[in-house]
């Protein structure tokens, strides 16, 4: 897959895994390791046999993978799922992997009470890694193979063209919407000239950089949205509410990344989204950025480091 088709399968593929819980995330994660993988082998259960634990193992590198996608997260169920498959996968498939893995199927990261967990059971079983795997590695993984075959295991055609118009409807839905979750008492965020390094300060990770990038395109349409709006207030409020938002998920412990999941839920909801009204949430999630309403502004005088030996 090329730059841009890998820009337009975050989208997709983020809508797709919202769909998928129980067998049908099963069958998703046997059709991506399948395909990305050698040596992985789907582990189905046979009779009283069950799966012995295991709902797939990479022969080539000691992974063992326990699946556990629920409808709905509750994560002191998936804290128990997780203590159970180690504790069966360690009883029944002794000796046969060095790895263990536990895959899930919320896009908004890993708990971190899980994280918590996890570093328990690693003091535990030292002779054991840990590793965690969702949306990102999903994306990662399918990032690296033909778009034809990404299309096949998601059953949906990608973009042609990742530089199709943002749709004023949409995008006017979705400011609507942002217009009704208002609160009068958040704080207004003082206005500041965003650094030109803000991008590279954010510590996002570069694909997502050139999507806020990509989005900034369209920030004049939503500044002329506003300029239109009767309520001159408007805009103001809901930058303060996304500010706040911004906060409370930086409180929260959680990593760039994922603090940009949390504006984009904030702004649309859990609901599956097509690709337009994906594009039309990027820009505006890139708007607030430009505009500092959420993540930091580079500190005045801040230079991106160079990496010794990297040209």
């Amino acid at each position: 897959m090329d730059f841009y088709e890998r820009l337009s399968l975050r989208g997709i593929l983020w809508a797709h895994l919202h769909n998928l819980y129980g067998s049908a995330f099963q069958d998703f994660f046997d059709d991506v390791m399948t395909l990305c993988v050698p040596g992985f082998v789907d582990v189905r259960t046979h009779g009283k046999l069950g799966d012995l634990s295991s709902d797939g193992l990479a022969l080539h590198d000691g992974r063992l993978y326990a699946c556990y996608a629920p409808e709905t997260v509750d994560y002191a169920a998936t804290i128990r799922k997780f203590r159970s498959d180690l504790t069966g996968a360690i009883k029944k498939r002794s000796g046969q992997f060095t790895t263990f893995v536990f895959v899930h199927n919320d896009v908004r990261g890993m708990h971190p009470q899980l994280s918590a967990e996890m570093a328990a059971a690693q003091s535990t079983h030292p002779r054991i890694a840990f590793e965690i795997m969702g949306f990102r590695h999903f994306r990662d993984l399918l990032g690296k193979q033909q778009s034809s075959d990404v299309e096949e295991v998601l059953k949906t055609l990608l973009p042609m063209h990742h530089t199709v118009a943002v749709g004023l409807q949409e995008m006017e839905e979705l400011l609507a919407d942002l217009a009704s979750k208002r609160l009068s008492d958040a704080s207004p965020v003082p206005i500041e000239t965003v650094s030109a390094h803000k991008l590279l300060y954010s510590d996002l990770m570069t694909d997502t950089q050139a999507e806020l990038r990509n989005g900034m395109r369209h920030s004049a349409m939503i500044s002329d949205y506003y300029q239109r709006r009767i309520d001159i207030t408007e805009r103001d409020e809901v930058a303060a509410r996304f500010h706040a938002e911004y906060l409370d998920a930086i409180n929260n412990g959680l990593d760039p990344e994922d603090v940009l999941l949390r504006m984009r839920e904030f702004l649309a909801g859990n609901r599956t989204s097509t690709a337009p009204r994906y594009r039309a949430q990027t820009a505006i999630l890139a708007y607030f950025f430009e505009s500092c309403d959420i993540f930091k502004n580079a500190p005045v005088g801040w230079q991106p480091t160079l990496k010794v030996g990297v040209q």
